[in-house]
């Protein structure tokens, strides 16, 4: 699936991929846990810090 995600993906497409809700998607990023940034009113999220985030979920 990995294949299929965009080089950058605004919250809906990350929370999707993850399988959780827009808004748990939203909360990591504002405490941290998920990187992102700003465009517009949007966040964005670069593959590769979605990568590292799923990856830390399953070696916590």
């Amino acid at each position: 699936m990995e294949a299929d995600l965009g080089p950058t993906l605004d919250v809906i497409d990350a929370a999707k991929y993850l399988k959780v809700s827009k808004y748990t998607v939203i909360n990591r990023i504002k405490q941290g846990q998920l990187k992102a940034y700003k465009q517009g009113r949007g966040w964005r999220i670069k593959r590769e810090w979605l990568m590292e985030y799923e990856k830390e979920l399953f070696t916590a």
